[in-house]
């Protein structure tokens, strides 16, 4: 095997096993995932596991970047395609519909890993900076009277909202309706250009 067959079966192994892991961690949580249960799902032996990943701990590490990172790309597409505040609100609209219940789930209990550890905080800080790196041109160009501040505001304030509405909405069937909508037209009216 030549060497770069050699690294891109390294790579195809670490994804599996990723692949694997995040598959646990949405049905059983971070904690409550066991190497064998990635085992299981991988088709791989734990030795094999730990070949690639020396830890439990690493390994959640390596799938929280994943996640986050995949988490930044979806925003970074939907946003750059300026959706009404309504669509971000309604969990069934055209917005969410890329982001399956799986990785719903792999997201809350990201956010949940976070309050707790601080590297997880890290990973998801660096890639929200990333993000606001890459949508600020977009509002510039959509709203170039508006200082830097301002649209580092918006741009916050948006993703704030994104992730409420990623943690409430995917989990209460409850809400008023007709108080999202209310919110949306506030919110279409101020936030977004």
């Amino acid at each position: 095997m030549t060497r770069p067959e050699q690294q891109d079966f390294l790579h195809q192994r670490k994804q599996l096993i990723i692949a694997a892991a995040k598959v646990c961690f949405s049905r059983s949580g971070f904690h409550g995932a066991s190497m064998a249960d990635m085992s299981a799902e991988s088709g791989l032996g734990a030795g094999q596991i730990y070949r690639y990943f020396s830890s439990k701990e690493l390994l959640v590490s390596e799938t929280v970047k994943v996640i986050a990172e995949e988490w930044r790309t979806f925003l970074e597409k939907k946003l750059s395609q300026q959706p009404e505040v309504a669509d971000i609100i309604a969990r069934d609209s055209a917005f969410w519909r890329e982001w399956s219940i799986k990785d719903q789930c792999l997201l809350l209990e990201v956010y949940s890993e976070a309050s707790r550890n601080a590297a997880v905080r890290d990973i998801l800080a660096q890639q929200e900076q990333q993000l606001i790196s890459a949508l600020e041109p977009v509002f510039q160009q959509q709203n170039p009277q508006i200082s830097a501040e301002q649209r580092f505001n918006q741009i916050h304030f948006l993703l704030l909202l994104i992730d409420g509405v990623a943690c409430r909405t995917f989990v209460d069937n409850d809400l008023n309706q007709p108080e999202l909508l209310r919110l949306s037209t506030i919110l279409n009216q101020h936030l977004l250009p």
